[in-house]
């Protein structure tokens, strides 16, 4: 058997590891029921808020197919922004300053339904911006029989053309595109949306394993920003979402801690309370009573559960000296020579951050309590504060007594 300079670090005692395994990124991407993993890009909802007056155009695409043109959204880009930066001399100091910001185009490409509901969308587009569609087949309209009609009266130039169209209202009110992950949403909604270009797709006899898209681009005014819990239903959110075709039966799988779902992220404007959006910065209530009851046991008596993990406890020996233990059920089988109660190693708990965190943590808690601390918050925001390098000291009196 070969060895190498990686292999050899790998099998090395632990103390004296300088290559590590992938430990970082499972604390990173896979604690607190996937929190930090990247979003996938296949889970999003996109709503097209229609002025009622498209209705006088193609009536069932507001009233029957209102929620389905979104459905039907094959890809989007979400929003774009470019700020215009100018670079001024200051006394010979540069100095960068905005002068605007440009809200690029993004582009929203549809499947073309064997129904026809995207093409249909095009269409009333098309109508309701432009004259020109209306007079398909209206005799004489764009007739070239018998020559220019421009000097040949008004009864051969009664027809209007292009944008003369009496029309005052925005054909889009807005447009909704959402990011789903963990039950939770993140919609973008782009103001007064105007499109700027739409193509049908190209026919091929030899398309068979391909499919009909229709394409659109479009400019908007601003970009306003929502997130929240996702509901389904009439008034859920995002608009749109769960109300037809989708199978709203709940998923057998579930999360180890629920609650870790909700949403803690603030983005106030404080200078004007209209624009607040407020949302819970601290640990939920139930998640959190849940564990300081486990953490308020004393070390002798926590032999159930700490923090979600079973049968965790931690005896103190003779010396003063913490020894971490893992009971074993008394339904399990174990052998003559096997105690019940089986120690952690620290390869244990080092690979199980979580654990060695809420363990940390416990110890924590005894110091934050004889300082004078009370509540639970209060102790979940001063762990959250406290510098990294004292975590792991913490960290460290827990690996210290393990194995």
């Amino acid at each position: 058997m070969t060895t190498n300079a990686y292999s050899d670090n790998l099998n090395a005692n632990r103390d004296s590891v300088t290559l590590r395994d992938y430990n970082h990124a499972q604390r990173l991407y896979l604690n607190n029921n996937l929190k930090f993993t990247p979003k996938t890009k296949f889970l999003y909802h996109t709503f097209f808020a229609l002025d009622p007056s498209v209705g006088d155009i193609v009536q069932s695409l507001t009233e029957k197919y209102g929620i389905e043109i979104g459905m039907l959204v094959k890809s989007a880009d979400l929003p774009k922004f470019t700020a215009n930066v100018e670079t001024k001399n200051k006394y010979n100091r540069k100095k960068n300053i905005q002068t605007n910001i440009v809200y690029d185009p993004i582009t929203i490409t549809f499947h073309d339904d064997n129904h026809g509901v995207t093409t249909a969308l095009l269409e009333a587009y098309y109508r309701f911006y432009y004259a020109d569609a209306w007079y398909g087949d209206t005799p004489g309209a764009y007739s070239k029989l018998d020559g220019d009609t421009t000097y040949k009266g008004s009864a051969r130039n009664q027809y209007r053309y292009g944008l003369d169209n009496n029309l005052s209202v925005p054909f889009f009110r807005n447009i909704q595109i959402s990011q789903m992950a963990r039950s939770l949403y993140t919609t973008y909604t782009l103001v007064n949306p105007i499109i700027t270009n739409w193509q049908h797709d190209s026919v091929d006899s030899e398309g068979g394993s391909t499919f009909m898209q229709n394409t659109i681009t479009v400019q908007y005014e601003a970009v306003h920003y929502d997130r929240g819990t996702v509901e389904v239903g009439s008034d859920g959110n995002p608009v749109g979402y769960g109300t037809v075709f989708y199978d709203t039966r709940p998923s057998p799988i579930a999360v180890t801690d629920p609650e870790s779902l909700s949403t803690d992220i603030n983005v106030t404007d404080n200078r004007s309370s209209s624009n607040n959006v407020e949302f819970n910065d601290n640990l939920p209530l139930q998640s959190a009573n849940s564990l300081f009851s486990n953490l308020n046991r004393s070390t002798e008596q926590a032999s159930e559960v700490v923090g979600g993990l079973d049968n965790i406890s931690i005896p103190i020996n003779g010396s003063g000296t913490q020894q971490i233990t893992q009971s074993v059920p008394s339904t399990a089988t174990t052998s003559n020579n096997t105690s019940t109660s089986l120690y952690l190693y620290k390869d244990d708990l080092q690979n199980n951050f979580k654990k060695l965190d809420l363990l940390a943590l416990q110890l924590f808690k005894d110091q934050f309590l004889q300082n004078g601390g009370s509540g639970i918050n209060n102790l979940f925001n001063a762990w959250d504060t406290l510098p990294e390098t004292q975590k792991e000291e913490y960290r460290k009196q827990i690996l210290e007594g393990a194995l």
